[in-house]
């Protein structure tokens, strides 16, 4: 049964989705519990830290007690039997220090080496108040000889305590022994303080909680215990490392979030105790908003992935019944796209197989190739030729135009008239559809055979009706001249008017009288790479300019302008190989088929311009190299920018700077730059002692001086090489073209 791509699709983008979901779940849970657990462990012990600094106060107020009292000259020990009305002067000093230790119910004075115990209210035996006086978990005895001779602080844990002196009745109570006077060895006796537990009920009342424990350690020992759930000190009572506050404990089977707080005063610990559901608990209402913010995003999302596997699914359902339409019951649907892609493939490899083994095609493909100078060397072009079965190794080779035939079915095809009967030669063609005409090219060892080959061609063309016409170009040796070859046939075609039918019109019969203008051309072209070279955009919009200017104020044919145009490009495009060498997309826009449609000089001028900018913004925006900023060739550039008036600066310093040898300098800044660095360096200096030549009346020694050069004569043998005349005959020719444009404007 076919399987639907939508439910593939949304199931797919669901599972992912889900995947998603639960990660960001799990993340925020974990995180939120972390952070959650994080804030009840502070809040935990800032309420321990508030216990104990009450609770060290309490002891503090008792431990203050007992040394004033030891160091209270109206507090000395005495005999009861000798002077028994000092026991009522005593129980009147204690009434003060009764009244401020709020914190304790009980307090008892007694005198080393005395068998009695005194409040602000009686005083009796030691005997009499063990017998009215019943502990839990202290021996009588122990507790006499504690009263009697402790020279230390003695704590009593928290124990039952039944007293006829507190109404009989029975109480929890926390005891404290404290020997008088701050010198525990000369001590004039103790106090005993007892504390019941209600006051530490008082002292955890901001802790009490229903789901919440806190216990009070002296050492080992539970000193007292707020107990709200149904947890032990024993069970809570661990000892943690050093840094570690809290941690999660595991009794009866559950799970128990303890906090202790370490090394008190007096050797206390403080410690809670909660449940980690009651954690967990406020992690779910914290992510309770978040949770439902995400399963409405869920929600969303879910029609949003159906929306998107609808729109997804119907063009493949689509494109697999087009391309494997005979599977469509029994594969589903990238299956069948699968399928296609491969049989497609195969098809489209047969084709290229047969389109590589057409001769004709490759044949065509040869001709644009070599009239567009698109091979690196003429080695290349004699591999590419003999492949085709062609012999090209001749000293002379021609273009020749001529108009389409409706005889000429296949005019390309070697084995065809009139290529048959050249001997000595090779020739290969190909169609023209924009121009309606037909290009050949002829190679032979002696110019007739190629004049023989056009007229042949001429009179196959000129049948009985047919208006045909035949060009041929000058004869060329080197395939760098393709273009101007194409040129100069097509300058000879466009003729054809004029020149009539009878022959084949040539381009010698052209008067083209371009030996006057081209040097003038050529300043012009050299100005131009100049300025690329610089990357002066200024210069060369000033350069293009005058080249145009100057080409309107020349009586030229159309062809002409071309001829000096194709020239101009030619020129920029080789100088500028190491922009070209990776912009694939600038080397190939100036195309010479295309030069030959342009109708007016500001075509051309546009061409050239639109070549130009593409050459600045390979130049602005580098590809596959190194940020300027990182580049020693530019680094070495810049250098050359800043210093190239300085007559001391040599190319060997430069390139040990970088720490680069000279040749490698050499030949990097070139395929960088288009030229030398001692060109780029000669460039500068023209350029500077141009604009001296023009704005100022100093002598030429004085800018030669200026522009870095000792010697006069280097200067003006550099700048004849780069301006293409003298110094002199630079300010010449400024000062004169200045006053003709003055006298013009008057």
């Amino acid at each position: 049964m076919r399987r639907s791509i939508f439910i593939r699709y949304a199931l797919s983008y669901t599972l992912v989705l889900l995947v998603l979901f639960s990660g960001i779940s799990a993340y925020l849970l974990y995180t939120s519990q972390r952070q959650i657990q994080e804030r009840m462990v502070e809040t935990q012990i800032n309420r321990l830290t508030r216990i104990a600094m009450q609770h060290e106060s309490a002891i503090s107020a008792m431990i203050s007690t007992a040394e004033e009292m030891g160091l209270s000259p109206q507090i000395e020990g005495f005999s009861y039997e000798k002077e028994p009305w000092k026991a009522y002067e005593l129980q009147m000093q204690l009434v003060p220090y009764t009244a401020i230790n709020t914190f304790c119910d009980q307090m008892y004075l007694t005198f080393r080496g005395e068998d009695r115990m005194y409040t602000s209210a009686s005083s009796m035996t030691i005997d009499r108040f063990l017998r009215m006086t019943e502990f839990e978990s202290t021996d009588p005895d122990t507790l006499r000889q504690q009263l009697q001779g402790q020279d230390r602080i003695t704590v009593l844990p928290a124990q039952r305590i039944r007293s006829s002196l507190m109404d009989g009745t029975e109480s929890r109570m926390v005891g404290f022994i404290l020997p008088l006077g701050s010198n525990p060895g000369a001590s004039k006796g103790s106090l005993f303080f007892l504390v019941k537990e209600s006051s530490y009920r008082n002292l955890f009342a901001d802790a009490i909680d229903t789901e919440l424990n806190t216990y009070i350690f002296y050492g080992d020992q539970l000193l007292t215990q707020a107990e709200d759930l149904p947890l032990s000190a024993q069970e809570v009572n661990w000892t943690p490392k050093e840094g570690e506050y809290s941690r999660v404990l595991s009794s009866q089977g559950e799970k128990w979030l303890a906090v202790t707080l370490e090394d008190r005063s007096w050797g206390m610990r403080y410690m809670t105790a909660l449940r980690m559901s009651t954690v967990n608990a406020a992690v779910w209402r914290s992510l309770s908003n978040v949770m439902i913010m995400l399963g409405a995003l869920l929600t969303a999302s879910v029609a949003l992935i159906l929306w998107i596997a609808r729109r997804h699914a119907r063009p493949i359902e689509e494109i697999s019944s087009l391309l494997a339409p005979e599977a469509a019951e029994r594969k589903d649907e990238l299956t069948q796209i699968s399928s296609g892609i491969r049989q497609l493939t195969a098809r489209n490899s047969e084709l290229a197989s047969q389109l590589e083994q057409s001769l004709p095609m490759r044949r065509r493909y040869f001709v644009f190739r070599f009239i567009k100078r698109r091979f690196a060397e003429e080695g290349e072009i004699a591999r590419a030729a003999a492949g085709l079965g062609l012999d090209i190794d001749k000293k002379y080779y021609g273009v020749i135009l001529c108009s389409a035939s409706e005889e000429w079915d296949r005019p390309f095809e070697i084995n065809q008239e009139p290529f048959a009967s050249l001997r000595g030669g090779s020739a290969v063609g190909a169609e023209l559809v924009a121009m309606k005409a037909y290009l050949f090219l002829a190679f032979a060892e002696e110019p007739a055979l190629i004049y023989d080959l056009a007229e042949r061609i001429r009179r196959k063309d000129s049948g009985e009706g047919n208006n045909g016409v035949t060009a041929l170009s000058a004869l060329h040796t080197s395939y760098t001249e393709a273009p101007t070859a194409y040129l100069e046939a097509a300058a000879a075609y466009e003729n054809r008017f004029v020149m009539g039918r009878e022959r084949v019109v040539t381009y010698g019969d052209l008067s083209a009288n371009l030996e006057d203008v081209l040097p003038r051309a050529q300043k012009i072209t050299n100005g131009i790479s100049q300025a690329l070279a610089l990357n002066n955009r200024e210069r060369l919009d000033e350069q293009i300019s005058e080249l145009l200017r100057f080409l309107k104020n020349t009586s030229m044919s159309p062809f002409a302008f071309r001829m000096i145009y194709n020239d101009v490009i030619d020129t920029l495009t080789r100088s500028q190989a190491a922009k070209l060498a990776d912009g694939r997309e600038a080397r190939d826009f100036y195309d010479i088929f295309t030069l030959t449609s342009c109708q007016t000089i500001d075509d051309l001028d546009e061409l050239l311009r639109r070549l130009c900018d593409q050459l600045m913004r390979e130049e602005a925006e580098p590809q596959g190299q190194t940020p300027p900023a990182e580049d020693p060739i530019s680094q070495a550039a810049r250098y050359i920018d800043a210093h190239f008036t300085d007559p001391e600066i040599s190319m060997a310093a430069i390139a040990e700077s970088f720490d680069l040898s000279t040749a490698k300098l050499s030949l990097s800044f070139k395929e960088r730059m288009g030229l030398t660095p001692s060109d780029y360096l000669t460039l500068l200096r023209s350029e500077k002692a141009k604009e001296l030549l023009r704005e100022t009346e100093l002598t030429i020694r004085e800018i030669s001086v200026q522009v870095g050069y000792y010697d006069s004569g280097s200067f003006i043998r550099r700048f004849k090489q780069v301006v293409g005349e003298t110094p002199l005959q630079y300010r010449k020719e400024t000062a004169d073209s200045s006053r003709g444009e003055g006298s013009t404007a008057t």
